[in-house]
């Protein structure tokens, strides 16, 4: 039975000057993705939220469209972890109840915001449910620095927002999904996204030309297969929607441009996907989730014009091979198609520096002591020499539909994806490991 798609749409709608905030790009955005059944979060700000009153009730009552907190530094494009603990919790719950007051609708369980080291305590002093932002593979745009993070959605760390928690916490939502095999391959993800602008920059989508989206949510409805819920997050600023003395961001064509390709894309989304605002999907999860689940992504190159590089400068355009990805509560692996051990592990035991994001310096290699067939059974046997205890997994490529995992010592998960691959996780020790499976036929 297949899993699940989630779609949700958020625009950050916090901007203003003086008595006008971005109500025409907000109204555009609403125009373009509410006749496909979208849910519009709004990020804003108490000002916003104020001057923007009026439409964010009419659309919560038509289309249950919902807000989120925008925190002061988001807002004002600069970062400021000034004061305590508690002094910032107290901040963060007087912006949210200056939005109450204006919007008393609102439950306001989502924030964003998501850089500040300790916002899992804050966010979780005042029951809310969800942090949006986080930016998979990026390093240093916008000021964010998230490699390291698992992609979509799970709970944070109190101590390390960008490490899954042992169990349930706020939910980390990203700021808009990735293309996870380019963005990974090329160290570049701004452009691999689902950003509108970012794409049409880069010379990857155009107007009705959108190609490469549609193979991009092929690729993420494709992995419900093997996911029980996977989420495609997508962002796009109200204040790029539209020409402001207070914000010039795009042209007037390039505006028209990023709705045709949002509208071409939600109409493309529509049928596969349940609809959610970024509230409903943090509480799907946490009613769904006791911890962060395994995700298993398999992903493949998706053609596209070579990207344009006045854009991209510095940025490798592939192709790249197949490419599966796994993340668990303990570590993040990547393998390229015929490679059984990882190219990357992340391990998520290590600490988190601007360096290394928690991989692992030295991955072992994989000998294959026996792979013995047996008429509907087979066994093998794998030899790993390890410099260190680390997480580990290895994956055979191939056509293992016909078998099911048996006896297994020491296999912390395994999962067959059907005339795809066969994975398994270890945990490894220092020194020798060897490991021995029995597939039995089905």
């Amino acid at each position: 039975m297949m899993g699940e798609l989630i779609y949700t749409f958020a625009s950050l709608a916090a901007r203003h000057v003086g008595e006008v905030t971005c109500i025409h790009g907000m109204r555009l955005l609403a125009e373009t993705v509410h006749p496909s059944g979208v849910k519009i979060t709004w990020i804003v700000s108490p000002e916003s939220a104020r001057l923007a009153a009026r439409e964010l009730t009419e659309w919560h009552n038509a289309y249950g469209d919902d807000v989120a907190v925008s925190q002061p530094e988001l807002s004002a494009g600069h970062l400021d972890f000034s004061g305590t603990l508690q002094e910032k919790t107290e901040r963060l719950a007087a912006v949210r109840e200056r939005i109450r007051k204006v919007l008393p609708w609102a439950e306001l369980t989502v924030a964003a915001g998501h850089t500040d080291p300790d916002i899992v305590k804050m966010c979780d002093a005042l029951g809310m449910e969800g942090l949006w932002g986080f930016c998979w593979e990026q390093i240093e745009v916008d000021q964010i620095t998230d490699r390291g993070c698992p992609w979509g959605v799970y709970y944070m760390h109190p101590d390390d927002r960008l490490r899954p928690a042992p169990g349930q916490s706020v939910v980390a939502m990203e700021w808009t999904s990735r293309d996870l095999l380019n963005s990974y391959h090329s160290g570049n993800p701004c452009l691999y996204s689902t950003d509108p602008n970012d794409a049409a920059r880069g010379g990857l989508c155009s107007w009705e030309d959108i190609g490469y989206w549609k193979g991009l949510a092929d690729n993420y409805l494709r992995n419900t297969r093997y996911n029980r819920h996977v989420f495609l997050l997508q962002h796009q600023e109200a204040h790029e929607m539209e020409r402001n003395e207070g914000w010039y961001c795009y042209t007037e064509e390039d505006i028209r441009e990023a709705a045709v390709m949002l509208r071409e894309f939600v109409k493309h989304i529509q049928p596969h996907a349940r609809m959610m605002t970024l509230g409903e999907a943090a509480r799907l999860y946490r009613a769904t989730y006791a911890s962060m689940p395994s995700s298993y992504m398999l992903w493949d190159y998706i053609p596209h014009s070579r990207p344009n590089p006045d854009y991209t400068w510095n940025t490798s355009p592939g192709p790249w091979p197949k490419t599966f990805l796994y993340c668990d509560r303990g570590a993040q692996m990547m393998f390229v198609d015929g490679r059984v051990q990882p190219v990357c592990i992340r391990n998520y035991a290590r600490p988190w520096d601007t360096t290394a994001y928690y991989s692992e310096p030295v991955i072992p290699v994989v000998r294959l002591v026996h792979n013995t067939q047996y008429g509907w059974r087979r066994e093998v046997e794998i030899l790993v020499d390890s410099p260190s205890p680390m997480p580990y997994g290895v994956v055979f490529w191939g056509d293992y539909s016909l078998y099911q995992i048996g006896d297994a010592p020491g296999l912390v998960e395994g999962k067959i994806l059907p005339r795809e691959l066969l994975f398994l996780r270890y945990e490894l020790n220092a020194g020798e490991n060897r490991f021995q499976v029995r597939l039995q036929g089905k």
